[in-house]
């Protein structure tokens, strides 16, 4: 009977300590799943320079996103790598072949990565509903066999700027609906090459424009006489009578007209664009709509002129534009969760809100009932008329040195070095080898050799 008690106290013992041990598994338990919680996720975005702010950041926009997406989400981080729009695709093909990569980069649509396999299909995070307010043109830009490898953002092309204060001061005839032939365009082009102190050197020029790769300004020029740069399989289709005649007529506008200045085909884009919109030497300029916002605002400050916007001339066919898509891609992912982040993060900064403030930008969204919202104004409505006749390129490996080689052919031809049909022939068969040693290394599966 004297056990009892303290049986009775070895039993209340045993109980407390196996209540704190079964307490204490379930305190580090806790501990742990907060640890995994707790555990930051970094998403690296390299990006490049946007439209400025009111304080003239270019990154303003996107850090500005980052911000609220990362209070949104808290233990996530968009950590920003800027880039340079002159070194920044190169720096980024490097990355991807040292695996040295971010997760984010506005490369959609560039088919050297998604035939190296560096990027991640994305149409798990679309419904069909979603894809179906998209400009079709913007989801074929982005995708390849069958895939989507980006979110679209916005799509773009050029149309001719024209200095409506010097047409009128030489009784030249703007366009109507902004429409013209080529014959009319050279005669309007004429009349507003202007030697004014009579030395026999021009000081204004019915026409310039930007000859760089990027820059598609004249590349438009050469489909008026129904020509194809390429056709649908990537191949290069302008080499022939179509092409070699409306490169000549390109040529002819300095060889013959004398209708532009002594720089065309080799100024830089600050001077010819200087030499247009604030020194007012050039009548006729192609650019983008971003153009629109600040020929506008240098109206308003009272250091601008009056203008309007053409169509690209017709030969003996129909202009046919070139328009741009831009969207960003993610590189390939171990973890589907961050895999996941990262396409949550680019449906916020490329939701339907966000493409909607694209107009005060100067590009039009890749949603469609967005676009059309943007035609209230005068300007942009001549512009969504030229987008509409606009047409995206083909997918083209190695395109950086394609479009290289085309662009110094052309500017072989201005500069009289050699004729349109030669340089046409040289660029083909310049291109027929990239093309051919790409495809030695990086077949269409995708697979490197």
């Amino acid at each position: 009977m004297r056990l009892i008690p303290f049986t009775r106290f070895f039993c209340f013992l045993v109980t407390i300590l196996i209540s704190l041990s079964l307490t204490g598994c379930e305190g580090r338990h806790d501990a742990r799943r907060n640890e995994e919680k707790e555990v930051p996720v970094v998403i690296t975005l390299w990006d490049f320079p946007r439209w400025k702010d009111e304080k003239g950041n270019s990154f303003g926009w996107i850090e500005k996103k980052i911000a609220e997406f990362e209070k949104s989400h808290p233990g996530v981080f968009v950590h920003l790598r800027k880039m340079k729009w002159e070194y920044g695709p190169i720096e980024l093909k490097a990355a991807a072949a040292t695996g040295t990569n971010p997760d984010i980069a506005p490369v959609a649509g560039d088919i050297d990565f998604i035939l190296k396999g560096y990027l991640e299909p994305v149409d798990e995070f679309f419904t069909q509903e979603e894809l179906e307010k998209y400009d079709r043109r913007t989801l074929d830009s982005l995708s390849y066999g069958g895939k989507l490898y980006g979110f679209p953002w916005f799509i773009t092309t050029n149309a001719l700027f024209l200095n409506a204060d010097m047409f009128r001061e030489r009784n030249v005839k703007i366009p109507p609906d902004g429409r013209w032939s080529y014959q009319e365009f050279v005669e309007s082009l004429q009349k507003l090459t202007v030697d004014k102190n009579r030395d026999g050197k021009p000081e204004c020029f019915g026409f310039s424009a930007l000859l760089a790769a990027g820059s598609y300004q004249l590349w438009n020029f050469l489909t008026m006489d129904g020509a194809k740069i390429f056709d649908e399989d990537g191949n290069f289709a302008l080499n022939s009578p179509e092409g070699i005649s409306a490169l000549g007529k390109l040529v002819d506008l300095s060889a013959k007209y004398k209708v532009v200045p002594e720089d065309f085909g080799t100024s830089d884009e600050k001077k010819v664009w200087g030499d247009f919109a604030e020194k007012r030497k050039i009548a006729v300029y192609p650019a983008g709509p971003w153009a629109i916002n600040i020929l506008k605002e240098n109206l308003k400050k009272g250091n601008g002129f009056n203008f309007e916007i053409a169509h690209y001339p017709s030969g003996s066919g129909k202009a046919k534009p070139i328009a741009t898509v831009a969207g960003y891609s993610i590189f390939k992912q171990e973890d589907p969760k961050k895999k996941a982040l990262c396409a949550e993060f680019l449906k916020f900064i490329t939701s339907e809100k966000e493409q909607e403030a694209l107009s005060g930008y100067g590009v039009f969204p890749a949603i469609k009932d967005l676009q059309d919202k943007m035609t209230k104004d005068t300007f942009m409505r001549r512009m969504k008329e030229i987008l509409d006749d606009s047409e995206i390129l083909p997918k083209i490996p190695n395109f950086a040195m394609v479009e290289e080689i085309i662009t110094t052919q052309i500017r072989q031809a201005i500069l009289g070095k050699k004729t349109p049909e030669q340089a046409l022939i040289d660029a083909e068969a310049e291109i027929k080898k990239v093309r051919e040693a790409f495809a030695q290394d990086f077949p269409v599966d995708g697979n490197s050799k």
